[in-house]
């Protein structure tokens, strides 16, 4: 049974992020069994594209934090995987 929140949230979920630390730029969110190689692989596109010459693993950093879905939120992962393609991390230049 998933615990109901008040202002229609379900608990917390426990998720990583990948950030770019050049930019600020947010990349998708992981499940804590999910596989985070494949997220920093993506965000890896974004620091080639957008910032040559940056060193990649000294840019991108993993931060954990937690989402609250919507109580009516069946599957979890399914509104992550959505979350992901709509905000995925932008890989072209801005302009």
């Amino acid at each position: 049974m998933v615990e109901r929140l008040p202002f229609g949230m379900r608990t917390a979920v426990a998720v990583t992020y990948v950030r770019c630390a050049q930019c600020g730029a947010l990349g998708e969110l992981v499940l804590e069994d999910e596989r985070l190689d494949l997220a920093m692989a993506r965000a890896a596109d974004h620091v080639r594209e957008v910032h040559p010459g940056v060193s990649v693993p000294e840019v991108l950093r993993l931060v954990p934090d937690v989402a609250f879905p919507p109580a009516d939120c069946a599957d979890v992962a399914e509104r992550v995987a959505q979350y992901n393609a709509r905000n995925g991390m932008e890989t072209r230049r801005p302009g």
